[in-house]
């Protein structure tokens, strides 16, 4: 069978997630499972007879063929948890999606993410700070997660698009739905500058049960979640737990005390989430050098050798040790460091005391 046909269907199998992922693990592909017999397959710890049966039943009854135009026609692509391009977050949630609907594309720099959330009920100081901050963390290179709802969610979208940055949408319907439909034009800017993605096929509405599940995704793809106005029980109070459960960084934007909105920012603060009033905040909450997140970061087109990439692709957004970089590398210590000379000329890198390089 067919390796995208196989992930299509053990997507629309209706498994839960952890169910899925675990039979990912213990086989190493959808077309592996599908392929394997029933034994096999229950002898997987939690996978029941049912499992199975509802496996080959939507492998039988799948029209394959329509949802492959449909994906060419809307410009949608999967997105497996095997493959290089699957977000490498969202890939350490135990409860991750197996298989993403992406519209736009996954780049290795959005593995340095922040998710900003809130209500879609907020203050004009709501909206001027997602924007604000959404634009600052962009502009210092970081992509901004987000789940195109109304709201503090579009303010985020479209502080990192105003200022030149990359921006993921996670929605809780199917690649045909737009919710809400009048963020149509938002949605195509965003694909165009980041990715839209969902876990859902097509023709799945975005009914209330679908946000939770949507929450998780955000959580997951970031290194930390800033929630900027809501109340104590929202959703984006829902997704800060997911972030604090994944061990990811939680952040809270201060609002007034007699705003209801306000409420759920303020518990968070309270309970240890980390004030934010400007980008930094994040960037030190996270552990992360402001020098190595410089607000004009380099964009201009440069050649590399084959060393060279190796060498800036075994570095990522935070400071690694020249001998790290020599394991990741593949190559001699001698080429690594004539590399990381040539590439630091290049303001791709930087430097830090130590012998420690971090990429721009």
């Amino acid at each position: 069978m067919d390796d995208l046909d196989a992930w299509l269907i053990l997507n629309q199998s209706g498994l839960p997630a952890r169910r899925q992922r675990r039979l990912v693990e213990a086989f190493g592909s959808a077309a592996n499972i599908l392929a394997a017999d029933d034994g096999m397959l229950t002898a997987i710890e939690g996978i029941s007879r049912d499992t199975v049966t509802r496996l080959r039943d939507t492998a039988a009854t799948m029209d394959l063929a329509r949802l492959r135009q449909e994906m060419r026609d809307h410009g949608v692509t999967l997105v497996p948890v095997t493959a290089p391009d699957y977000p490498p977050l969202l890939r350490e949630v135990p409860d991750g999606p197996a298989a993403l609907f992406v519209q736009g594309s996954l780049v290795r720099r959005d593995e340095m993410a922040v998710a900003i959330v809130g209500t879609r009920e907020c203050t004009p100081y709501g909206l001027a700070a997602a924007r604000k901050l959404a634009g600052d963390l962009a502009r210092r290179g970081f992509t901004i997660v987000s789940g195109m709802a109304r709201g503090i969610d579009a303010a985020a979208h479209q502080g990192a698009l105003e200022a030149g940055g990359r921006t993921v949408a996670v929605m809780a319907s199917g690649m045909d739905i737009t919710y809400p439909a009048d963020h149509a034009d938002l949605r195509r800017r965003i694909a165009d500058n980041g990715a839209v993605l969902t876990e859902h096929a097509f023709g799945v509405p975005p009914l209330r049960e679908h946000f939770p599940n949507r929450n998780r995704i955000i959580a997951g793809l970031a290194l930390g979640t800033v929630v900027v106005e809501a109340p104590a029980k929202s959703g984006a109070m829902i997704t800060a737990g997911l972030a604090a459960e994944y061990g990811r960084e939680v952040f809270a934007v201060p609002g007034s005390i007699d705003s209801p909105v306000s409420r759920g920012c303020h518990g968070l603060i309270k309970d240890g989430a980390k004030l934010v009033e400007v980008a930094e905040d994040v960037v030190a909450g996270l552990g992360i050098l402001l020098a190595a997140v410089p607000t004009e970061r380099p964009r201009s087109e440069v050649t590399l050798s084959g060393d060279e990439q190796a060498v800036l692709e075994a570095l990522t957004y935070q400071p690694r040790h020249v001998d790290a970089v020599v394991a990741d590398s593949g190559l001699a210590a001698a080429p690594v460091t004539a590399a990381l000379m040539l590439l630091e000329m290049k303001g791709l890198i930087r430097r830090f005391p130590g012998n420690a390089y971090v990429r721009l």
